[in-house]
């Protein structure tokens, strides 16, 4: 007959299943269920085997001393060099850590330590401590500690000065997993690797570099020309690389009206050009009379290359009060190469008119190309488009046939013609990063800050507050830097940092010296603020996440009340940091879409100091005067 294992209870709780360990623990107690059994016996097996175990608990505990382990037993070499880093660090056994060349328990009480909680009599903390069990495990997180209070070395008052039922809600430890933080480091990991492989990587430098090349342009003849290409100090893609993946760039999130001004004027402009045309009719290409400078060229003014209303054969466009007016007005039904045999037979018009032909008969070397962050659309030829990274338009003869907008921004397009509307590109620049040491610094903050705040308040509550933060700071330098790009979760970041300074501000009374430990955050702050000053950084996105960072977490992180109107207290400001939170969101939005042009001019010395003329010349970006035709 098979024996089933069973499960006893033995001294103190202890419970196993073994069945010899089962059986000498029943037989111990009494509770063999077999009869005619020696409980002596069963009595004198049970103690042979606990006296075992406590000696090799001993031998276990001497050898993990003197540092004598098997191979099994030992440490990591990561482990070691943690508890190296946490003995070394504390002031009281740095000493003895050097001395015997392994951390050694600190007697430095601090909040978190099991000695604080219970009562004030001699020997009573230990008591407590046995009788609730391991309150501090390895991973938990208390209230208040945490990676920044072991750099700042934060010191918390004697537990025994606490009311008891503040010591109670101490007591509660916070063990979550780090689920959003390990999210968000694989997402930006995959997102810069995605565009490292996708996009070509500027040359790494601080100012514009200028590049030349001599090669064929419209108007056949080879010439040098040169272009400034932008660089990169983080390692990675160019600006306009960035705008076609997601960056922020307010054009592309609204209708810019500054923008979209700007492109009036342009239409202004070439609604003035005229058709310059070679004498052997191998070019011609749409300018300026004033730019038709070749001896072999003439200028056909008001007449646009390749396109007229005896060019078009097209029924649709047959009607002639479609091509007056504006060039911009005029259809796109450029010159089809099966009618140009018919084209050069015109002679005279219905109405006995002499006919102009040559521009309609000319090869076309020139179309417009979008080229630069703001989409500048120039007639160059095809291969100097290409060497100047634009988008050419081959089936297009002027600019305002073209959006060049939408060349720019990229990615899904607008649901209406030159109508942005890519509002994600408040949250999408969050995942972002310029380069790869831009990457580097970002998760470096999230493996260390963003995780042990995750671990205390959980992935909801974290992730509410980065987003919140990343969005808020995103849609402040939409606001007041609209034409420079921006990637990157600094936003979200400084929002993390704010919520460590109101972990400090709802949990005053458990500091020993509160006014300190928020000075040092306040000063930490600051410095980072100042590192924003430098080009390449975005201030704005950095205040704005840390105030939307500061509300949100009023609202969310869990926090000690001290007595019940300090419980009603803290209620109130929640409420009036949430309500808060959601007026300043309708107002960047409203302010955003709707009151544009409210760039602050005299703003620029908070994002960066103009040491030399060009110091600051990619932290104030201003849209530029067009190129030309």
């Amino acid at each position: 007959m098979s024996k089933k294992a069973q499960t006893w209870a033995g001294p103190k709780g202890t419970v196993t299943s073994n069945p010899s360990v089962a059986e000498a623990m029943a037989g111990f107690q009494g509770g063999r269920r077999s009869t005619g059994v020696n409980s002596n016996r069963w009595q004198q097996k049970y103690q042979t085997m606990r006296a075992k175990k406590l000696k090799g608990d001993v031998v276990e505990r001497n050898n993990s001393e003197t540092g004598n382990l098997s191979r099994g037993q030992r440490p990591g070499a990561f482990t070691m060099m943690r508890d190296f880093y946490k003995g070394y660090t504390d002031p009281e056994t740095r000493a003895a850590t050097l001395k015997h060349g392994r951390p050694v328990q600190s007697t430095t009480r601090k909040f978190g330590d099991n000695e604080f909680f219970g009562s004030d009599k001699p020997g009573a903390a230990k008591r407590d401590a046995t009788m609730e069990g391991d309150i501090h495990t390895d991973g938990e997180r208390n209230i208040g500690e945490g990676f920044m209070a072991d750099i700042l070395d934060r010191e918390f008052v004697t537990m025994s000065k606490l009311p008891v039922e503040v010591r109670k809600q101490l007591r509660v430890k916070f063990d979550n997993r780090p689920y959003f933080t390990s999210w968000v480091m694989f997402v930006n990991i995959v997102i810069v690797i995605i565009t490292l492989a996708t996009q070509s990587i500027a040359p790494v430098g601080f100012v514009d570099k200028l590049v030349t090349r001599q090669l064929l342009r419209h108007n056949l003849a080879y010439e040098t020309i040169g272009y400034n290409q932008t660089t990169n100090f983080w390692i990675g893609p160019d600006y306009q690389s960035l705008i076609h993946l997601g960056a922020k760039y307010s054009p592309c999130m609204r209708k810019d009206k500054e923008y979209f001004e700007k492109i009036e004027d342009d239409i202004a402009v070439e609604d003035g050009t005229g058709c310059c045309i070679r004498e052997d009719l191998n070019a011609c290409w749409q300018t300026k009379q004033s730019q038709c400078t070749s001896s072999f060229a003439k200028f056909k003014e008001n007449k646009v290359c390749g396109l007229g209303k005896h060019g078009c054969y097209n029924e649709a466009y047959s009607n002639e009060s479609l091509w007056e007016g504006a060039y911009s007005t005029w259809p796109n039904c450029p010159v089809e190469e099966e009618h140009r045999a018919e084209i050069s037979a015109l002679d005279k018009d219905k109405n006995g008119v002499k006919i102009e032909k040559d521009h309609l008969l000319c090869e076309v070397s020139a179309r417009p190309c979008c080229i630069g962050l703001q989409g500048e659309c120039t007639i160059v030829s095809q291969e100097e488009c290409s060497f100047r990274k634009g988008f050419f338009h081959e089936n297009a003869t002027l600019c305002s046939q073209v959006s060049c907008i939408t060349d720019v921004c990229g990615l899904s397009g607008f649901l209406f013609d030159n109508v942005p509307d890519q509002f994600y590109r408040a949250l999408l620049p969050t995942f972002m990063h310029a380069g790869i040491i831009h990457l580097a610094i970002t998760l470096v903050f999230q493996a260390t800050i963003l995780r042990d705040m995750e671990k205390f308040a959980g992935w909801w509550r974290i992730g509410f507050i980065y987003f919140a933060s990343g969005i808020g700071g995103t849609m402040l330098s939409a606001i007041l830097i609209p034409y420079q790009p921006e990637v990157g979760a600094s936003g979200a970041l400084y929002g993390i940092l704010a919520s460590l300074i109101v972990e400090v501000v709802v949990n005053w009374k458990i500091y020993k010296s509160p006014f300190l430990e928020l000075a040092k955050l306040l000063l930490l702050l600051a410095l980072l603020f100042l590192v924003g000053l430098l080009p390449w950084i975005d201030n704005y996105a950095h205040i704005g996440g840390f105030l939307f960072g500061f509300l949100t977490s009023f609202v969310v992180l869990p926090h000690v009340n001290f007595s019940e109107e300090d419980r009603i207290a803290k209620l109130v400001v929640q409420i009036a940091c949430g309500v808060l939170s959601v007026v300043l969101f309708a107002l960047l939005f409203i302010v955003f879409y709707l009151a544009q042009g409210s760039t602050c001019e005299n703003c620029i010395y908070i994002n960066c100091i103009p040491f030399t003329d060009s110091f600051c010349q990619d932290s104030t970006m201003e849209l530029r005067p067009r190129i030309g035709v």
